[in-house]
């Protein structure tokens, strides 16, 4: 919408004819989706983004306690509660599943969320109901949070600025954490998966009492090396333990939900060079988050809602050369406070007002130091009014923040005041969607102050204390149309980046790494998502078609490092029954030639999936046995967006798995 310090900037001479013409592509796909408008649709209520929930179903990341289908922002959503378990077991292939989110991958079980092309410090990702801080900066491991506790997940693409705060410039994953039950039941989900003999055992046991409910859940995974179809790959095993519970007291006016979880993961460092038997480079991770959010109905629909998180994480990492102690061993402690008051003004006007603390604190007890001691406070206050149209409604959000940092190497201060602006226009047979929004991000500790061998990346990084922070502008425009039996749904998206940071190799080595600097330059990222789905006149049969498209490049016309390829999915759903389903899956990705200066390019590929689900009973309670197969014809392939590929690694090989849950 604005940036107040800087001002909207023309596009200065120096980004040449390139960017006249992708503004000029832009502007065409913006033309194309008003013709396709024009297409005669009747309205119904029906599902427009390949996601398992319905249009009515509320938003928990968005204020105003709106439903996905009145939103003026587009939030796609999947409950992983009605997808086959096999795909929850690893959040990674759970969030496959939602369009314009693309996954860095470390083997199998490590994913790093990517939405459209930014990813790390720029996505923020919510859970229990606060903002996660675990080293997120790191490309070596993956979210760090268990699908076991998690009921669904909500994704905001493009900046999310004015109600999350700086980093989130990218966007913002919301995970809702398992809910409470008034009836006391115990489940137990076992899956086996051959490619890397994992196992995983979950159980959870909740009910309530009065007004006073609770959950108990533990999951655990161990699995042994991955295999690629060339043969097993050394050193990519993988062990996680997580255990969450939550206390709840709801009477008619004051709601209370404190929840407690611990998250520990152990896993191998891949490395070539490394023979059979021999003791490779691994990590140990762990993440323990308490929080505490409290909801108060103050009268005339007038609501204070806070919420208290601490979090504590510890990354150690430990070199092949054996020894008990870490290498790398960073503590970093998180305490925030999120508050809001939503103060409804008339029928046709809300209002919310809030505020975003946060105190961190990082400190080494490692024989290596890659970031330093450190002190990071952020705080953020921000406003937000939606105005209710004639069919529609618009939404116009303002924010300012500020971050201090004070570590042994040096201090940094920044601070911003940011804007947005939505649209939402309702017709007979469709809605459109315009967003303008401005974000901000200032440099995390690595970016300034990194000075270390990062033993998971097999790099010595230099960060940089004169960095900049990050401001950016998008636009969006979505196009939604809807008929008894199928849907479409088309977006469109521009992003322009000021003072994008990024890591680039140079020709230098210290203690016989490669050296790795932080800069920064201008940037843009544009792209779109087209998703349609269909209810064919078979009552069994539907299915779902996308495809996704990314171009992402700095100023200088080098592209974007980790910018996924053209990408095509289909999939068909097969109901035979209520108790028997069956998913096809296809997936195709082009070839990546657009490459940044110390990638590789990677060919295209296609992969077919299959799954299944059946639900029956045994003595007298609910029993789900449900499997699948990926990569069905073993393919040997090489993702653009694997941090494995430049190891010459290749993907998964075939996996099969099955799996039951039982309900006692």
């Amino acid at each position: 919408f604005f940036h107040a310090e800087d001002g909207i900037r023309d596009s200065s001479t120096a980004r040449g004819l390139g960017d006249v013409y992708k503004r000029q592509l832009f502007n065409c796909l913006l033309a194309s989706i008003f013709l396709v408008s024009q297409i005669s649709f009747s309205q119904v209520e029906y599902d427009t983004d390949l996601d398992i929930v319905e249009l009515d179903e509320i938003i928990l990341s968005l204020p105003f306690n709106q439903d996905r289908g009145k939103s003026v922002i587009k939030v796609n959503k999947i409950n992983l509660n009605s997808i086959n378990p096999i795909l929850k077991s690893y959040i990674g292939k759970s969030l496959s599943k939602l369009p314009g989110i693309s996954l860095i991958t470390t083997g199998p079980g490590i994913a790093k969320p990517s939405i459209r092309g930014l990813s790390a410090s720029r996505v923020i990702i919510y859970s229990q109901g606060v903002r996660l801080e675990n080293h997120q900066w790191g490309d070596e491991h993956g979210v760090g949070i268990s699908t076991s506790g998690i009921s669904s997940v909500e994704l905001i693409k493009g900046p999310a600025y004015v109600l999350y705060g700086s980093d989130a410039m990218g966007g913002v994953l919301y995970t809702e954490p398992e809910r409470y039950s008034r009836d006391f039941s115990v489940d137990y989900m076992g899956i086996y998966n051959s490619n890397y003999s994992g196992i995983t055992n979950n159980i959870g046991v909740k009910g309530s009492s009065g007004n006073f409910s609770y959950i108990l859940r533990g999951n655990m995974t161990d699995n042994q090396n991955f295999s690629t179809p060339q043969g097993e790959v050394e050193n990519t095993w993988f062990k996680e333990n997580d255990i969450q519970t939550g206390l709840k007291y709801q009477s008619e006016n004051f709601f209370s939900d404190l929840r407690i979880s611990k998250n520990t993961i152990e896993l191998g460092i891949p490395d070539p060079e490394i023979e059979e038997g021999q003791k490779g480079s691994y990590q140990e991770l762990s993440h323990t988050m308490l929080t505490w959010k409290n909801s108060i109905d103050l009268g005339n629909n007038h609501e204070l809602e806070a919420t208290y998180g601490r979090q504590f994480n510890e990354r150690k990492e430990f070199s092949g050369l054996g020894g008990s102690t870490a290498e790398l061993d960073m503590e970093l402690t998180t305490n925030t406070i999120d508050a809001n008051l939503t103060m409804p003004q008339s029928d046709n006007f809300n209002m919310i007002l809030g505020t975003n603390i946060l105190s961190q604190e990082n400190k080494n007890f490692g024989l290596e130091q890659l970031i330093p001691d450190a002190d990071m406070n952020d705080f953020g206050v921000y406003g937000l009014a939606q105005i209710s149209l004639e069919n529609g409604s618009a939404l116009i959000g303002m924010r300012y923040d500020s971050r201090s940092i004070i570590s042994e190497r040096g201090s940094a201060d920044f601070s911003n005041f940011n804007g947005s602006i939505g649209l939402k226009k309702d017709f007979n047979n469709s809605s459109i969607r315009l967003n303008l929004g401005s974000g901000y991000r200032a440099p995390n500790l690595i970016e300034l102050f990194a000075d270390g061998i990062h033993e998971g990346t097999f790099r010595y990084e230099k960060g940089n204390p004169n960095l900049e922070a990050e401001t950016s502008f998008q636009s969006e425009i979505s196009l939604d149309m809807m008929n008894e039996d199928s849907s479409l749904a088309f977006d469109v998206f521009f992003n322009d980046i000021s003072n994008y940071i990024y890591i680039a190799p140079s020709n230098e080595q210290v203690d016989g790494y490669k050296l790795y600097n932080f800069l920064q330059q201008n940037a843009t990222l544009w792209g779109s998502e087209i998703i349609y789905s269909k209810q064919t006149a078979i009552e069994w049969l539907s299915f779902n078609t996308s495809f996704e498209y990314i171009n992402g490049k700095s100023a200088d016309g080098i592209p974007l490092p980790f910018i996924a390829p053209l990408t095509f999915k289909q999939v068909f759903d097969l109901d035979f029954s209520e108790n028997y389903s069956l998913e096809i899956d296809f997936v195709a990705k082009a070839k990546q030639t657009r490459i940044s200066q110390f990638e590789e390019e990677t060919d295209g590929y296609s992969l077919l999936n299959l799954s299944g689900n059946w639900m029956t009973s045994l003595l007298g309670n609910d029993l789900n046995i449900f499997w699948s197969i990926d990569n069905v014809f073993d393919k040997e392939y090489f993702d653009h967006l694997s941090r494995l590929k430049e190891a010459g690694i290749h993907e998964l090989g075939r996996n099969i798995s099955i799996g039951l849950k039982y309900n006692f």
